[in-house]
């Protein structure tokens, strides 16, 4: 064989080594590269998209075509208080779905435990916050809040003039307070209110010192005015409070301790509008069943955690 046959066959065998390599160089690059895209795909579009998929799929439509909005039922543990006390209280039961916002005032007074710890819900939550409050609240009256609202006296006097206020409450009693310039005692009212109620009015009225029957009357009178003040809101302020439902949620998670995130509202908002545009009088109130010891302290009847989950509609 001659030395230019042997260069010809040697050069070929090298130029196909060559092809070899890149192509296998290719093969390796594109098995790389079409890895990292189709993570990226799925980690920044694929998996999003399936996510609002799923917060989407919660609304849904029954047999009659109508959409259903019981996806939205929660329970919250509402609470105003300053940085050491509690103003007031209560156990919100809403059901957007039956046009229902159900409202049971707790007294900070109530025996229970949490942590560890025994001793009235103003003594827990002051050593251990709103987790020690909230586990003492499920523990007392037999119910889990799925949210929990803490919210401050500015959050408050925000909130209420967002729904409006309320001029149907009718006072229990009289309410008489001290002028602090003339020492005279001056009536805040009496019987129906003459005028609108703001959200230092209210604050006065729940927190009012002298009631006749102490802490029985202060239940009644959050179990009230909440009625008073939603239901004015749901018949008087629907359209506008539908088109602030951000403003008012940012008003109260700027303003407060509180665990409902933003996605949350977003996922139930169409719920509350729909609440707003189908009902007018949502709003009712039961006290809780039990027994005042002679210390003034509360404790919740034994069967009362029963009546609260039918009366929640947590059974069906």
């Amino acid at each position: 064989m001659s030395s230019n046959n042997r260069g010809r066959r040697s050069g070929s065998r090298s130029q196909v080594n060559v092809l070899v390599a890149y192509a296998a160089t290719m093969l390796v690059c594109l098995l790389l590269f079409g890895s990292i895209a189709l993570y990226l795909l799925d980690r920044f579009v694929t998996a999003p998209a399936e996510q609002s998929g799923e917060e989407l799929s919660a609304v849904t439509e029954d047999e009659t075509g109508e959409t259903d909005y019981s996806f939205a039922r929660q329970t919250v543990l509402f609470v105003g208080a300053g940085s050491e006390d509690i103003n007031a209280m209560a156990i919100l039961r809403i059901l957007p779905d039956e046009g229902k916002i159900l409202i049971v005032p707790v007294s900070k007074y109530t025996l229970s435990s949490a942590g560890g710890a025994s001793g009235t819900l103003l003594e827990l939550y002051s050593s251990g916050g709103m987790t020690f409050l909230k586990q003492a609240v499920e523990s007392s009256f037999g119910v889990e809040c799925s949210r929990y609202v803490k919210i401050s006296d500015g959050g408050w006097k925000s909130l209420v003039e967002y729904l409006g206020g309320t001029s149907t409450y009718n006072f229990p009693e009289e309410l008489l307070y001290k002028n602090q310039e003339t020492g005279e005692l001056t009536s805040f009212s009496q019987g129906s209110a003459t005028r609108t109620l703001w959200g230092d009015d209210i604050r006065r009225i729940v927190t009012y010192p002298l009631y006749s029957d102490g802490e029985r009357t202060r239940l009644q009178v959050v179990g009230e005015i909440g009625v008073s003040l939603l239901n004015s809101a749901f018949l008087t302020n629907s359209e506008n409070i539908k088109s602030n439902l951000t403003s008012i949620f940012n008003t109260i998670f700027n303003n407060s301790d509180t665990d409902i995130t933003s996605p949350r509202f977003r996922e139930v908002s169409p719920a509350y509008e729909y609440m707003l545009d189908s009902f007018d009088s949502p709003a009712s109130y039961r006290l809780p069943k039990g027994v005042w010891n002679e210390s003034g302290y509360f404790e919740v009847s034994s069967d009362f955690p029963d009546e609260l989950r039918e009366y929640f509609m947590l059974n069906e």
